[in-house]
C-alpha cells in the first residue's frame, strides 16, 4: 500500500516550524510580562478583552513561580487575540516618538529665538504662522524678556513654550 506523500509534504510546507511557534509564544510572554507591569491608568488604556484583563489584573499581585506561571498562562489567552493593537497601545504608553522630540527642539529654538533682543524672531514667527494672536505672543514674549532679566521663576518661560508648541502642533 503506498501513501500519498504529496498532501504531507503541502501541510508541512504552511505549518510554522515548532520553532518558530516557541519564538511567537516566548515574544507573547514577554509582551504578557510588559503589560503585568503597567499602572491601573496605562492598562485601561489598552485594547484587551475583559477575560485578559483579568488575567493581567491577577498576574500583577502574584511573585516568582506563580507570576511565571501567569504569564504562560495570559500568553495563551493573548494567543487567542489579535495582538497587534495591543502592541501598537503599548507602543504609544513607552514614550515620545522621534517626531514629538523634533517638535519639541523647533519650539525650544522658537523661544529662545523670541528672547533674543529685537522682533526679527517675533515677526518670522507671524510671518509662519499667520493665525497666531499677536498680541498674545508679543505679550508672552515680553513677560518672558522681563523674567529672564530678573532672575524670577521660569512661569511664563514656560508658559511661552507651550504657546509656540501649540502653534507647531495646530500647523501639523
Amino acid at each position: 500500500m503506498q501513501t500519498d506523500t504529496s498532501d504531507d509534504s503541502e501541510l508541512d510546507a504552511e505549518l510554522p516550524s515548532k520553532s518558530a511557534r516557541k519564538r511567537a509564544h516566548k515574544a507573547l510572554q514577554e509582551l504578557g510580562a510588559e503589560l503585568m507591569k503597567l499602572s491601573v491608568s496605562q492598562l485601561e488604556r489598552i485594547p484587551l478583552r475583559e477575560d485578559v484583563l483579568e488575567v493581567v489584573k491577577a498576574g500583577r499581585e502574584l511573585r516568582k513561580g506563580a507570576r511565571s506561571r501567569q504569564v504562560r498562562h495570559l500568553a495563551n489567552r493573548l494567543a487567542q487575540v489579535d495582538d497587534e493593537p495591543v502592541r501598537a497601545a503599548l507602543e504609544s504608553l513607552r514614550g515620545p516618538t522621534v517626531l514629538d522630540t523634533a517638535r519639541l527642539h523647533r519650539a525650544e529654538r522658537w523661544r529662545e529665538r523670541l528672547l533674543e533682543p529685537g522682533d526679527e524672531a517675533v515677526h518670522d514667527l507671524i510671518a509662519q504662522f499667520p493665525l497666531v494672536d499677536r498680541q498674545q505672543l508679543r505679550a508672552l514674549v515680553r513677560a518672558a524678556r522681563e523674567e529672564r532679566n530678573k532672575q524670577a521663576p521660569p512661569r511664563r518661560f514656560r508658559e511661552l513654550l507651550r504657546f509656540v508648541r501649540a502653534l507647531d502642533e495646530a500647523a501639523n
